[in-house]
């Protein structure tokens, strides 16, 4: 007689001795386990769910147990669960399918899962057998990943374009030179002339910087905000009034000069200005407000740039600082924003986002905010 017969209950075969064992064994194997575990029948109703699930979700298993699946799952992927309850009836196993989950509070969860279907003792599919596990770090890590490729791509990319422009920008600057030099010269169209000069050093200066021939060392110097929005608007007055926009302003009486590097902030304000632009081809009304601010403790100004364009779509509006991310299908390198956030991150600035898609109510503010010290950070973004 073996071992086990002789520990047997009295009432108890060897077979069902060794099952309850097996059972038990599997029980803490699901309870113990760091994944969540869940079973659910073909209709999607959970009938089970192991304490990793209520880790992992939210939710208990008294709140989950008898409800459906589709409690976790985001409304926009529903139709995932009938593609997966249809494999599952013709015998497939599912393993490693990476998709979204949403938990209990709200927020989305990278997860990765391996369904198996559950017979009964005839071999009929009764049900799935879901293990879970939230890969959200291991995404978070790959798209970190990503971004610095895309940084590097962008750094390669720059140095080859700055290396590119530097010879004809400087055969464009002695041209102007000499035109300048004419004294039968208008002075309207030399007034032109002095302004196209100005925006070619800025694209110099760019381009140097880029190309890494020196860090920006341009003494940041007391600057009107008032003038220098109105000069941006200047620059893009053909484009503004080709496409039917009206400008209006709404700047504060009296202001405080900012210390600031004005050509940086001119990029700044030309890029969103642009993007406002282009997202209005039909016309609109772009709105330009100036108002002294106070954020984080510090003292200093806020611009707002509003349109009533089109609005970005809230799938989008979180990626729209992030390098080579752009919604236009014709135009746009997707890096301008991620330029005018680089810059006002290096000199203790901030910029946010607020937009609508909404039909009676679209357009898109952004809210730029500029202290009156603007001294660079201790790192400086290489942009």
């Amino acid at each position: 007689m073996s071992l086990s017969d002789k520990t047997s209950r009295p009432g108890t075969t060897p077979s069902k001795s060794r099952n309850a064992r097996s059972r038990s064994l599997l029980e803490a194997l699901v309870d113990s386990s760091e994944d969540a575990i869940v079973s659910k029948d073909l209709n999607g109703i959970i009938t089970s769910w192991n304490p990793a699930a209520e880790r992992v979700f939210g939710y208990t298993a008294t709140e989950m147990i008898g409800n459906s699946i589709l409690t976790i799952i985001p409304p926009e992927l529903h139709e995932e669960e009938a593609t997966i309850i249809r494999r599952l009836h013709e015998g497939e196993r599912i393993e490693h399918y990476e998709t979204v989950r949403v938990r209990k509070d709200g927020r989305l969860i990278d997860v990765s899962l391996t369904i198996s279907p559950l017979k009964d003792r005839e071999g009929r599919i009764i049900g799935a057998s879901k293990i879970a596990r939230d890969i959200s770090n291991h995404k978070q890590m790959q798209r970190l990943l990503i971004q610095s490729e895309k940084f590097a791509a962008t750094g390669r990319m720059a140095a080859n374009i700055a290396h590119e422009i530097n010879n004809p920008l400087e055969s464009v600057f002695n041209l102007i030179y000499l035109a300048r030099l004419s004294k039968a010269l208008p002075p309207e169209v030399a007034e032109y002339l002095r302004i196209a000069e100005e925006e070619l050093g800025r694209v110099s200066h760019i381009a140097k910087r880029t190309l890494g021939y020196y860090r920006d060392n341009t003494a940041a110097l007391p600057s009107d905000m008032c003038s220098l929005l109105d000069d941006v608007l200047y620059l893009y007055q053909m484009r503004i009034e080709g496409h039917d926009i009206r400008i209006e302003r709404d700047y504060a009486a009296t202001l405080p000069l900012l210390t600031i590097n004005r050509g940086e902030i001119m990029q700044v304000f030309s890029n969103l200005i642009v993007n406002s632009v282009h997202a209005m081809p039909n016309g609109g009304t772009l709105r330009v407000t100036i108002r002294q601010a106070l954020r984080d403790g510090m003292d200093g100004v806020e611009v707002n740039i509003k349109d009533t364009g089109y609005g970005i779509s809230p799938e989008n509006l979180p990626r729209i600082f992030e390098p080579f991310f752009t919604t236009r299908t014709r135009a746009g390198t997707g890096i301008g924003l991620w330029v005018v956030r680089q810059l006002m991150d290096a000199r203790s600035g901030s910029v946010e986002v607020r937009s609508s898609t909404l039909p009676d109510d679209h357009g898109t503010c952004f809210s730029v905010f500029i202290p009156y010290v603007f001294t660079p950070a201790a790192t400086t973004a290489q942009v």
